[in-house]
């Protein structure tokens, strides 16, 4: 690594560390809704909310301006939140706090860790989408969850402690082809994976999200199919605050005996199904600031 490269990265860990060291001796409400605070009234403002802005005209053409910047502006309060509330991911995982989070289908999930049946959770970039693992630990489902490396290898490290902590030790998994390998040992030990399959996928299959042309993950779907698992859509809401909602949707499952990779198209097509239906519900909840469709 760059000499250079090295010392703006620890810049930019310095910065996040200082910052979610405010944010932590805030305490969770407050730390999420100073969070929000800033960050609506900073982010709408960005450079990168054009590109938010232009995705929602392109998925929803139907809204007004005015809605169309409600929108940026909720979504960007909704980030805002996750941030603050990421110096206090932990707290969530403790019985004490277990009101915070509402689950509905937990019964589902605690059928699926009872049957020790392997299965593939899903979800998107909603609310504060770090609750997915967590949840799933509090509901005694054994596993792991992938996540995308950050740029900056210092904060890399720290994301992955912090997850690692606030879930009790669930296995991180890098995308690429070493996680690829942790995901196949996993699913033969019958355990369970978390995924957010709302981002752009370059190497991915060819599906819908919102009639548009959007490449998806395959690896879900291609799961589901090869070792005969479920995949179970989870959806994440703010209630108020730093409380939430999860809801777990039906499982989708592979067809016995249908062609393996048209039943790839298929599964990968209903989770997208899943995503914009949600989306549609609280756009605001949605991070709009990927590139997903070009």
């Amino acid at each position: 690594m760059a000499k250079k490269h090295t010392f703006t990265h620890l810049l930019e860990y310095a910065a996040l560390k200082a910052s979610l060291a405010l944010f932590g001796v805030m305490g969770l409400d407050r730390a999420s809704t100073a969070g929000g605070s800033l960050a609506r009234f900073v982010g709408p403002k960005l450079g990168v909310s054009r590109r938010a802005r232009a995705n929602i005209r392109r998925a929803m053409p139907e809204l007004s301006p005015e809605e169309v910047e409600r929108i940026v502006v909720d979504m960007w309060d909704n980030l805002g939140r996750t941030i603050g509330e990421y110096a206090h991911l932990e707290r969530f995982g403790r019985p004490e706090e277990r009101h915070r989070i509402d689950v509905v289908g937990a019964a589902a999930l605690r059928a699926m860790a009872e049957a020790e049946c392997g299965g593939v959770i899903v979800s998107g970039h909603f609310a504060n989408w770090e609750l997915l693992p967590v949840v799933m630990q509090l509901e005694g489902l054994e596993g792991g969850e992938v996540y995308r490396h950050a740029n900056n290898p210092f904060v890399n490290e720290w994301m992955v402690s912090l997850r690692q902590r606030a879930t009790g030790g669930a296995t991180q998994i890098p995308k690429g082809g070493a996680g690829a390998r942790v995901i196949v040992k996993l699913m033969r030990e019958d355990k369970f994976v978390a995924m957010l399959t709302d981002q752009k996928m370059n190497d991915g299959v060819e599906a819908r999200l919102f009639g548009l042309r959007a490449m998806t993950a395959g690896a879900p779907a291609g799961l589901a199919v090869r070792y005969n698992v479920p995949v179970v859509p989870v959806g994440i809401e703010r209630l108020e605050g730093a409380h939430f909602r999860i809801t777990v949707y039906d499982p989708i499952t592979a067809r016995p005996n249908a062609e393996p990779f048209e039943e790839t198209l298929r599964i990968a097509q209903e989770v997208n199904d899943f995503l914009e239906a949600r989306i549609r519900e609280r756009p605001h909840e949605w991070l709009w600031l990927h590139n997903r469709w070009s």
